[in-house]
Order: C-alpha cells, then structure tokens, then sequence
C-alpha cells in the first residue's frame, strides 16, 4: 500500500464519502490502492446502481468540480458522479452490479496479482507506460504482450492464469 492510498482513505473517511454510500457497496479500485498511479490519478470508486443512488449522488453536489454524468463503460451503462476533495479528484461510477463483478473490481484485482508476480521493476514499467499517455490497463496489455482490446484482453489474462 502507498502513502497515497492511505491519504485518500483517511480523507475518504474524514469526510464519510463509504458511510454516505454504505448501501450500494462501495469499493475503492483503480491504481492507486495497487500502487501504479500517477499524481493525477482519480480517487475511484465503484458502487452498485440503485433506484435511491441519485439523490445521495447529489448530496455531493456541494463539492468543487461536481458533475454527473451517464455513460456506457465495457458495453455497461453507467452513472458516473464526479468532484474534488481537497486536491484530490473523485470519480464514483455506479453499474447495474455488485461490485465485486464489475469490470473496474476485476482488473484491480488481475493487476494485483500480476505486480505481486512480477515485482518491482514491472511496476516501475507499468508507471512509465502510465507517464508516456497510457492507461493502467494499456500498459499492462502492452507489458505483457496481450493483443486486442487492452480492457477485455486483461480479463482474458487473468482466467487464463486462474484469477
């Protein structure tokens, strides 16, 4: 876990953004809790899509930057709410399903286990690629050679590896 990741969460916590989503699941995912962000990565959070979400996505509407959006993420439709705590950028994306089954869960997950395998100096790999224009999901399919789209072709790799 980086520095960063325990920032976010104590900001996360400090202002009770997991309390105020308790029922649709939230799940902090993305780079930062695996440890291949950049500075100007997102706070992600993924939670599942409710009737009662939007009116507790919109208790954020107070907050810098506040926008909310749908949109179709890996053939999923998706509400997507966006702001700033502090200097950090939020981006909450709500799907029609648990979280733990969702895209964004899943990749975390595959990414995990891949650096876990691969060590340090993939990792440092994966950040360059990041730094050069890439997304998390790109450099990885392009790290490990994976061919087609970088998002289905990872999913791919972790069944392929037993995840």
């Amino acid at each position: 876990m980086t520095n960063r990741f325990s920032d976010c969460t104590s900001l996360l916590k400090e202002h009770q953004i997991f309390q105020i989503l308790s029922e649709f699941s939230p799940e902090f995912v993305g780079s930062i809790p695996i440890g291949v962000e950049l500075p100007q990565s997102d706070i992600d959070i993924i939670c599942e899509l409710k009737p009662s979400l939007l009116k507790v996505l919109d208790s954020f509407s107070s907050y810098p930057g506040f926008q909310l959006s749908e949109k179709v993420l890996s053939k999923v439709p998706s509400i997507i709410c966006r702001f700033r705590l502090g200097s950090e950028k939020v981006e909450i994306v709500a799907q029609d399903l648990p979280p733990k089954k969702q895209i964004a869960y899943l990749h975390m997950i595959i990414e995990e286990k891949i650096l876990k395998e691969k060590g340090d100096n993939f990792r440092l790999s994966v950040l360059e690629k990041k730094k050069s224009g890439k997304n998390t999901e790109e450099a990885f399919a392009e790290l490990l050679g994976l061919e087609g789209d970088p998002y289905f072709s990872l999913l791919e790799y972790g069944k392929r590896t037993n995840e």
